[in-house]
């Protein structure tokens, strides 16, 4: 175990496994924060290039906008996933749901959220990284005042959930049954500053053991001139216990629960399934900046004169360009458009690239495999759904809900003994289309790219597959797209 006692201080610092994949976390949450955030990054996400002024790349930056085709990626397969919202029900099939149950349905994590928003949004931010947690958490209470349960129902007891991205979990550690026995989580929280009389953001870390649970917070210190001097990175910052804590883990186990929704590399160590799209996508942010600012270079034609000193020369609106010398020559010379065309049929590609990663996700592996006794037509409809990686990371999700829910009965001491829960919670969406399907919309976009279709008539042949849902308005849909034409994030 990292430590047997609760230490009085301890700092952010975080695990090799966090590590490796913090960069890559924090590219998808500046992807799904949109131009300003990407923006906010600077050079990161949008190098300046060689021989590039400070004051013109500042230009540039403030003119690149993100056209969001990871963010649209992960709001359309989580809609897929989510096509019918998740639901409990009772694991025999006949039981009712408890008042505690119905309580988790109306407000899963005491903030308002119903169960199966918590779910959307918990499953959105996981699938966008391949990797979150559920943690399980419980209002703590004095066990000499409070034993028994009709006492623990009037003071209003009841566990809730709390989606703890995966950022968010610095260290982490299991025993050799593959049981959690220690974690670190940072908790970003508001608090309201008498002051200055104003709501202000902090950070707390909650360490868990099988043992205990402590919280830790960071000291308010006054900046002043010479504390500015001082670069203190976030990881060795000093966080100090709070009071009345440590307090007893009554559970006797870490009540965290992976997600996981990309492929795995190791425990806690996840790719996301949609991270060839996020590089795609920060890709064409940089070359459409290019290409823009190479736009507007070419938009202006170069004088040129040659055979003169140009002295006598004054160039001007209402001005006439006079040349004393026989042999001086005054031209304009425009740019060919050739590299422009290469870089415009570089974004095309690349959009065509980024909608084919977008759509790889849905396809089914064995969508093309047929028994011997089957038609192809029957195998791939057999095999629909069955394996797409969308399909796999929801079948995980639910997995790990359910041991949250199983979690959730055990703080309520209605838990079954062998980790199944009670009330299971079931989601049925649209998970995949077929490999053929797949091929077809990628060169249906291709054909839309190339200006040689109608959106309206791409629309129909997603609908057709069932790519888009019934309801489905195709011709709201193509006004939205012509009123946006010039704004890649539409709403």
């Amino acid at each position: 175990m990292a430590f047997e006692v609760m230490p009085k201080t301890i700092t952010a610092a975080v695990s090799p496994a966090y590590k490796r994949q913090v960069n890559e976390w924090r590219m998808i949450n500046a992807l799904l924060g949109g131009t300003g955030v990407m923006r906010a990054f600077g050079e990161l996400y949008l190098p300046r290039h060689d021989n590039e002024s400070v004051k013109s790349y500042a230009k540039r930056l403030q003119k690149a906008v993100l056209a969001p085709f990871f963010k649209r990626a992960v709001n359309f397969s989580t809609g897929k996933a989510f096509y019918k919202p998740i639901t409990l029900e009772a694991a025999d099939g006949k039981s009712e749901l408890s008042d505690k149950i119905i309580e988790l349905v109306n407000d899963a994590n005491r903030k308002g959220d119903s169960f199966a928003k918590f779910c959307n949004t918990s499953f959105k931010d996981a699938w966008a990284k391949g990797l979150g947690f559920i943690y399980v958490e419980a209002p703590a209470f004095d066990t000499n005042e409070v034993r028994t349960q009709a006492q623990v129902d009037a003071i209003g007891y009841r566990p809730y959930l709390v989606y703890v991205p995966a950022e968010d979990v610095l260290d982490i550690e299991i025993n050799e049954d593959g049981k959690i026995i220690y974690v670190k989580m940072l908790e970003r929280f508001t608090r309201f500053n008498a002051s200055i009389k104003a709501t202000e953001e902090l950070t707390r870390i909650r360490v868990v053991t099988q043992a205990e649970i402590a919280v830790y917070e960071r000291p308010v210190i006054t900046v002043s001139t010479a504390s500015r001097q001082v670069k203190q990175t976030p990881e060795f910052t000093e966080y100090t216990i709070a009071p009345d804590y440590p307090i007893a883990n009554t559970l006797g186990l870490v009540p965290l629960v992976p997600i996981y929704t990309g492929e795995k590399k190791a425990d806690f160590e996840c790719v996301s399934s949609l991270i060839d799209l996020a590089y795609t996508n920060v890709q064409y942010f940089q070359d459409e900046s290019t290409h823009e600012n190479a736009i507007q270079f070419a938009e202006f034609p170069l004088l040129i004169l040659t055979g003169s000193d140009g002295k006598e020369i004054t160039i001007g609106a209402n001005k006439m360009i006079a040349i004393k010398d026989d042999k001086a020559n005054l031209k304009y010379v425009e740019h060919s458009g050739k590299a422009l065309e290469a870089g415009r049929l570089n974004l095309e590609d690349l959009r065509v690239k980024a909608g084919y990663c977008g759509l790889k996700v849905l396809m089914s592996d064995n969508a093309n495999g047929k028994s011997a006794n089957s038609t192809a037509t029957e195998a791939e409809i057999e095999n629909i759904d069955a394996n797409s990686e969308l399909k796999v990371a929801s079948d995980n999700f639910v997995d790990s809900v359910n041991y949250a829910l199983w979690l959730y009965e055990l703080y309520l001491g209605t838990a079954q003994p062998n980790g199944q829960a009670n009330f299971i919670a079931k989601l049925d969406g649209l998970y995949s289309v077929s490999q053929s399907d797949v091929r077809e919309i990628a060169a249906l976009m291709e054909l839309k790219s190339a200006g040689e279709m109608r959106l309206e008539t791409l629309y129909k042949e997603l609908k057709r597959r069932g790519s888009v849902s019934d309801d489905f308005d195709i011709a709201s849909e193509v006004a939205f797209a012509e009123e946006n034409r010039n704004n890649p994030e539409g709403v």
